[in-house]
């Protein structure tokens, strides 16, 4: 039931149901970003508890199909909970047609949706910003028949890692991706070339240090951080027993790690929120969070640069939409 000082909306509840993806022969990578079913009834069930009316919209073809029919003049608001499935700036596609036909939605516009979904822009604004990111080269899809140790030529030390400048989810990404010395860096841009044809790659510095993931809820100065959740590596022995050891063994999370329970990436969420390394991420996690004009709620991703004292948190990717 709303409470008293609480208006009735009318909302439009927007997403892409996985399991109706992989019924129609998408992938699971395909649709890794993709909220459960589970999910979109939490948040369907909790604005009808709030005392809203709530309309839901499953994807971008079902939305055009209501703006077309005159049914938006309707909505106060569309909760958007859509990643997008096709093309470069997808996640932004459901934001950018909302503002064609003025209606207001949760979270990130599609400017914001936009820069955020390719890395290497991202990378080019935190710069700009002095917001700190590992250096990196990109390889674009037309030079990917270039000389690649020319291209990244500037990044003079090992290790590397490479990755797909515009997935997310841990798409596209394998025991391969880091690279520890130069004879392996072909045929690891090589590997994501084939099994991604015709997306840009980056290639960055590798960052060592501790891996956070910074939840912020706000707009602007009343922007907060609401929660920090680390990422734990552990080892897998040769027994089959998982070993905690302060990322030996497992150093990022792949694609297959973050699809299985029990495997080798497990999470922290308590933290002393005065211990200076968490501090300092949230710190710029709040940076590159207002600098990009990011509102309502979402994720910071922030690596230390090094596990040694006073290390600097650089920050890996904006999480916008929010992953719920």
């Amino acid at each position: 039931m709303a409470k008293a000082d609480v208006p009735c909306l009318e909302i439009a509840l927007v997403f892409e149901q996985r399991s109706s993806y992989l019924r129609v022969g998408y992938s699971e990578e395909d649709c890794a970003a993709l909220p459960h079913d589970g999910e979109v009834e939490a948040v369907f069930t909790t604005l009808e508890k709030l005392g809203h009316h709530v309309t839901p919209v499953p994807g971008i073809q079902s939305l055009v199909q209501q703006l077309a029919a005159g049914n938006g003049m309707d909505w106060d608001l569309v909760f958007n909970m859509a990643q997008g499935l096709h093309g470069p700036a997808r996640e932004a596609q459901v934001p950018a047609l909302l503002e064609a036909y003025q209606i207001p939605c949760t979270f990130a516009d599609a400017a914001t949706m936009a820069l955020c979904q390719n890395k290497a822009v991202t990378k080019m604004a935190l710069n700009e910003y002095k917001i700190p990111n590992a250096p990196f080269r990109v390889i674009r899809a037309e030079e990917l028949g270039a000389d690649v140790s020319r291209i990244t030529a500037p990044l003079t030390s090992y290790p590397l890692f490479v990755k797909l400048a515009t997935e997310g989810s841990s798409k596209g990404v394998e025991s391969f991706n880091k690279i520890n010395n130069s004879t392996e860096l072909e045929p690891a841009v090589q590997e994501l070339k084939s099994k991604f044809p015709g997306q840009a790659i980056i290639v960055e510095s590798f960052l060592p240090g501790r891996e956070y993931t910074v939840s912020i809820l706000g707009t602007g100065r009343d922007s907060r951080v609401i929660g920090v959740r680390e990422h734990i590596w552990q080892k897998l022995h040769s027994t089959g027993d998982i070993q905690n050891s302060n990322r030996s063994g497992l150093e990022f999370a792949s694609r297959k790690c973050k699809s299985s329970k029990g495997d080798q990436l497990v999470y922290n969420d308590y933290h002393d929120m005065t211990d200076p390394q968490v501090r300092a991420a949230c710190l710029v996690a709040l940076d590159a969070w207002n600098a990009f004009a990011c509102r309502d709620a979402g994720r910071v991703d922030i690596r230390l640069d090094a596990d040694e004292v006073d290390p600097v948190p650089n920050v890996l990717e904006v999480g916008v939409p929010i992953c719920f």
